[in-house]
């Protein structure tokens, strides 16, 4: 199976495969997927001890991740059997030994140990888009042309949370029933949290506005070069990629130094 190399970072290698992650990062380099999200990643990577990615898909972070901060524990979790599969392709071509894989979808019950994770028709091959049918908070056009399911291992979210102060999620809507279920977890231990936010996620605003004003977290939507800070009454109708180019949010514990 043939690779390449980032144009624009040679020392990362990658699959030249269909996806299109895959796609963007071959044309573009680091500036073809979620370039605005990338370099505060890597930067809050290096200033954590134990970091959990939930959703870690072709694991295009994971060895970002795991390249910027070998030295810390890093759990990535995909429950895509494909994606899963050239993950692990991905961290052993970057010679990544620090990022734990673990081929399961994160849930918010403990008495369920699988899932059926339902995937779109034009996303078959390396799907950038799967989704759980119960709990999920997704635009109705996401939800279109499902054609394929896979039942895949589960395992309660809550599990995974031990040591942890850094979490990514990007899970296609599950964002606000994990984050629910972790919602003890967060209050008293307040870990960055790297959250997608997509539109129409009207229970997540409303879950990440009360971690806000709750929970002593600060919430920030991301440009290349600095954070700019979302009051809680912002976060219901703020649109992310219009005003800022990506749909991830930043929240941190209020009083924390941001990296």
């Amino acid at each position: 199976m043939s690779s390449f190399r980032l144009i624009d970072n040679p020392d990362l290698e990658f699959l030249a495969i269909d996806s299109q992650v895959l796609e963007q990062l071959y044309w573009c380099g680091e500036q073809g997927w979620e370039p605005e999200l990338l370099p505060w990643w890597r930067a809050f990577c290096r200033s954590s001890q134990s970091v959990l990615e939930l959703g870690t898909n072709i694991g295009y972070f994971a060895v970002q991740g795991g390249r910027a901060a070998p030295g810390v524990r890093y759990v990535a979790v995909e429950p895509h059997p494909v994606s899963a599969q050239i993950c692990r392709r991905h961290l052993t071509l970057n010679q990544v030994a620090s990022v734990e894989l673990l081929e399961a979808a994160a849930i918010a019950d403990p008495a369920v140990s699988t899932v059926s994770l339902l995937v779109p028709e034009e996303q078959a091959a390396t799907p950038t888009v799967a989704f759980l049918p119960v709990d999920t908070e997704l635009p109705p056009e996401m939800a279109r042309n499902v054609t394929s399911a896979h039942e895949v291992p589960a395992i309660d979210v809550r599990r995974l949370l031990d040591g942890v102060d850094l979490i990514k999620m990007d899970v296609e809507g599950q964002e606000h029933a994990l984050l629910a279920a972790m919602r003890q977890h967060l209050r008293r231990r307040r870990p960055t949290l790297f959250v997608e936010v997509l539109p129409g996620t009207v229970k997540l605003r409303a879950l990440l506005a009360g971690l806000c004003t709750e929970d002593g977290y600060r919430c920030y939507a991301v440009t290349p070069r600095r954070l700019v800070e979302l009051l809680p009454e912002q976060l219901a109708t703020v649109r992310l990629r219009d005003e800022f180019g990506g749909q991830d949010v930043i929240l941190c514990a209020a009083d924390a130094a941001l990296p």
